[in-house]
């Protein structure tokens, strides 16, 4: 489980990026296929500055950078999408949690199509973690059984995550004894077995 709140920590803390291979320009022809919202002009300029800045930035700068994408929206969707394809998990990771933070619902069914098998737990959570913020309530379970994990910091992100989503907590609490985290994990369980089929549930 290290490996995995390794790769959770980097999709709070980074936003690896490979410039050289991966950058907001498109051939015209893609670009005018794109169902989002296109950047222009200085905004184009200025995503490709910091897509270039990204892979050298650490800690805080790097956060804000995350956040800045996020807050750029949907001219970086095309951009962050593209992400989710590359083979170095904190690459993933981190273009998954800057898409959650954007609050768009219709990133939903991209996410959705965008997952793949071959991925680890640690990605499956951070994707579980974007789309439980984005409104997509299916993937709570992911995120439920992430309350068990071995590590303190997974099992605070995930509890977090699910907080923020639901308002409530179940009494349960990340740095809690054993015992307690499992029985509140067991009411989280039943929490989601009674609302599964919730119609409201099955429309997100």
């Amino acid at each position: 489980m290290l490996h995995t709140a390794h790769c959770l920590r980097l999709g709070l803390l980074a936003l690896a990026l490979t410039a050289a291979c991966q950058t907001t320009t498109k051939p015209q022809n893609e670009a005018s296929q794109s169902r989002w919202v296109q950047a222009t002009g200085s905004l184009e300029v200025e995503l490709a500055r910091q897509a270039d800045a990204l892979p050298y930035t650490h800690g805080r700068e790097r956060v804000e950078l995350i956040s800045w994408f996020a807050a750029v929206g949907e001219p970086a969707y095309d951009l962050l999408l593209d992400f989710l394809d590359d083979d170095r998990a904190q690459v993933v990771a981190t273009a998954l949690a800057a898409l959650g933070a954007t609050g768009d619902a219709r990133l939903v069914e991209p996410l959705r199509q965008a997952e793949q098998d071959s991925w680890g737990d640690a990605l499956q959570l951070e994707m579980a973690r974007a789309r439980v913020r984005l409104g997509d309530w299916k993937a709570m379970p992911t995120l439920i059984e992430g309350l068990t994990s071995e590590e303190p910091f997974v099992r605070a992100l995930c509890a977090q995550t699910i907080t923020g989503a639901t308002g409530e907590t179940l009494g349960y609490d990340p740095h809690g004894n054993a015992d307690g985290r499992a029985q509140a994990v067991e009411r989280w369980r039943a929490w989601w077995l009674d609302r599964q089929d919730d119609d409201l549930l099955s429309k997100r």
